[in-house]
């Protein structure tokens, strides 16, 4: 009797994606080959905030990292090809005037002070690819590198061997650098969605060379599509200087919508 209910209950689940509609939304898919649309702001507490150039165009940037650490993309799209919708992102990132700040002794040091940080940014491009697998769901598979341009020697001892932080400074100090990754998410119910994913980064040029994030958050959105808390957890794997560690951090964020 047990099985026959679960059985029922997982074809009523399964039912009731099937009858909603596909998730062809272009609101809250940062991470996706979708694009937000003309004019519509989604500006994140924690997370990049985005700007609709244009249907097929947007920016985005962290407002609030903006003056220490700017990092600007640009997502293009370029269509639905046998139902895959495609898009490149191209970003540059700034880190040189954070790193110097917290090249410091005492609190708020991450740097020894012995060690100079050269002007230098990173450039990154991003192929993204995303398909409706079952309606209110969205798979996104993409894969991208980022290379470095140093106008001066950069200690490899100067690391910041953090979670999430080190990965991305990485490419500084040993280059290329190769990300590949998922992202998957859907609803649950109206407003009540999920979203999992999965970055990898792979490192050249030294042994210590791959990092994995995986993050996932349940997700309300508001009837008008104005605001969006997302509440989770992000599990992340490095092979540091120090050696292998494991890390699990909470995730939360708020991002308001503005426009249509």
């Amino acid at each position: 009797m047990k099985k026959v209910l679960l059985c029922l209950t997982a074809a009523l689940l399964f039912a009731n994606l099937f009858a909603q509609d596909t998730l062809t939304g272009n609101y809250w898919t940062d991470g996706t080959a979708c694009n937000v649309p003309k004019h519509r702001w989604e500006l994140g507490l924690f997370t990049a905030s985005r700007y609709g150039i244009s249907n097929g165009v947007e920016i985005s940037a962290h407002p609030l990292m903006f003056f220490l650490m700017p990092q600007v993309k640009v997502k293009i799209g370029w269509g639905v090809y046998s139902g895959f919708r495609l898009a490149t992102e191209h970003g540059i990132f700034y880190p040189t005037v954070a790193m110097r700040l917290v090249a410091a002794k005492g609190t708020g040091g991450l740097i020894s002070p012995e060690y100079t940080i050269p002007q230098m940014f990173a450039v990154s491009n991003r192929l993204l690819a995303s398909f409706s697998p079952f309606k209110k769901a969205l798979l996104t598979g993409h894969a991208g590198i980022s290379f470095a341009v140093k106008f001066g020697p950069l200690n490899p001892q100067s690391t910041i061997d953090l979670p999430v932080i080190y990965p991305r400074l990485a490419v500084f100090y040993n280059e290329p650098e190769f990300d590949a990754g998922i992202d998957f998410r859907g609803q649950f119910i109206p407003r009540i969605g999920w979203l999992f994913n999965m970055e990898n980064f792979i490192v050249c040029g030294t042994e210590n060379n791959y990092f994995l994030e995986n993050k996932a958050v349940i997700a309300y959105t508001s009837k008008k599509e104005t605001l969006r808390i997302e509440a989770g957890g992000k599990l992340c794997f490095g092979k540091y200087p120090y050696g292998p560690q494991w890390h699990l951090l909470p995730v939360i964020d708020l991002v308001f919508g503005i426009g249509r």
